[in-house]
């Protein structure tokens, strides 16, 4: 097999793979024993003819489809390996010939991984946020798991439903006065003011009275779920069975103690601002690898394929929704909720993807350029901390996790290489810190 190749625009190339007949005649040799046995010629059992007597009555030609199919994927492999390309999606293939006694050419359209013309990437000037961890910053944490472990307590001050309370009722409801399918329930708790039901259905709520009957007038928003709901009115009968009110713990020693391994509330204290410190450094410093990245990008040149933003789009996707299915939504579900088809979605992250995909491209080029790799120490030092992790795991667990963790060897090799080369981009770097106040975001 001879191969050549042409480039093409957009991180393509044009692979062109010339068989002589001698492969081809090897390929129809191959093709007429599996593909012979299955066919009858009188005077011959079933799959007992020869070739040239089942050629003489099918055509000279007969074996020739099964051979092409055979002679495909070889010629296509041959021709990667042969031109070192790396292929990034499945190739176009295209018969230019095929020639019984001479041989075949075979055309094959590819995108490949880019080049990149890299531009300057020392000496660059960046900042650096330093986030500042304030006392409400870590009260704020604090009340939050007040929060979460407060309890829902009886009312029994009074009948009347207030903004805040949890008002445990029965509902019906009806749109032109016709009940419809899940317009009732019983016994549901709604906190009043949280916004979780139809707009307009907690703010009459309050002022109802256990134990009697009241009706509210809401209109469904042209968005809602629903399709048949959407935008039309509805009255609910609703009768408030009970009041509730959340109880919030003290923040003391005590409940440290309940919520934490600490004695103290001081301890947890401490431990809460430790946990936001490293979360804001975390931040930060991928907010930094982010500008310098983008510095790099502007000043260098490549040309992603589209297939390539395709796929890591995809990927994005398939995360986000993995995401969603972990809190107990269904893509279904979700997309009703955001208003957006997959399409619309993948638009969206497209350019998400380009940047994500170029910035690792350029990693890599450094990486390249200045000798950074991982060694295999450190790639089974980062295994056994991932298997450290969790010191209590079942021997055939642990066994388990580590075959896994060997199998994906690569992946972690990548991933420490690309640390260590946003480490050295940072080191090169003149980098100015400045104090940024804490956004609270995780």
């Amino acid at each position: 097999m001879k191969t050549s190749m042409e480039k093409l625009e957009n991180s393509r190339v044009r692979l062109t793979v010339d068989l002589d007949g001698e492969i081809l005649e090897k390929a129809l040799e191959e093709a007429y024993r599996t593909t012979g046995k299955k066919i009858s010629i009188p005077g011959f059992r079933k799959g007992r003819a020869p070739r040239k007597i089942i050629e003489l009555n099918y055509g000279a030609g007969v074996f020739l489809e099964e051979a092409v199919d055979l002679l495909l994927p070889r010629a296509y492999e041959h021709a990667v390996k042969e031109s070192g390309i790396r292929p990034v999606d499945q190739p176009d293939a295209e018969i230019k010939h095929v020639r019984l006694g001479e041989g075949a050419a075979f055309l094959f359209e590819v995108d490949v991984y880019p080049q990149v013309s890299l531009g300057s990437y020392r000496g660059l000037k960046a900042e650096r946020e330093i986030v500042e961890i304030s006392e409400e910053d870590v009260t704020d944490v604090l009340k939050k798991q007040q929060e979460q472990s407060a309890e829902l307590v009886v009312v029994d001050s009074r009948r009347e439903v207030q903004k805040g309370d949890f008002a445990i009722f029965d509902f019906r409801g009806y749109i032109d006065g016709q009940a419809f399918p899940g317009g009732a329930g019983e016994n549901q708790t709604l906190e009043i003011g949280a916004g979780q039901f139809i707009p307009g259905f907690e703010e009459q709520m309050i002022g109802a009275k256990v134990g009697e009957t009241k009706e509210i007038e809401v209109t469904f928003p042209e968005e809602y779920q629903s399709r048949e709901l959407a935008g039309k009115k509805a009255t609910f009968q609703v009768t408030v069975k009970e009041l509730k009110e959340k109880s919030l713990p003290e923040i003391d020693d005590e409940f440290a103690k309940d919520i934490s391994e600490y004695e103290t509330l001081a301890e947890l204290k401490e431990e809460i601002r430790k946990n936001l410190e490293d979360e804001a450094t975390r931040r930060t410093e991928a907010e930094l690898e982010n500008r310098l990245l983008e510095l790099i990008a502007a000043d260098s040149e490549v040309v992603v394929p589209e297939s390539m933003v395709k796929h890591q789009t995809e990927h994005l996707l398939t995360r986000i929704l993995g995401e969603a299915q972990r809190q107990g939504i269904n893509e279904e579900t979700y997309l009703q909720l955001t208003g957006k088809t997959k399409e619309d979605l993948q638009k969206e992250l497209e350019p998400q993807a380009l940047t994500q995909i170029v910035h690792d491209l350029i990693l890599e080029s450094v990486a390249e350029k200045e000798g950074i790799t991982a060694t295999e120490e450190e790639v089974e030092k980062e295994i056994e901390q991932y298997l450290n992790f969790d010191s209590q795991l079942d021997p055939a667990l642990e066994k388990n996790m580590r075959e896994y963790w060997e199998s994906q060897k690569d992946s972690i090799k990548l991933s420490l290489q690309r640390k260590k080369t946003a480490e050295f981009l940072k080191a090169e770097a003149e980098i100015v810190e400045i104090v940024a106040a804490n956004t609270g975001e995780e």
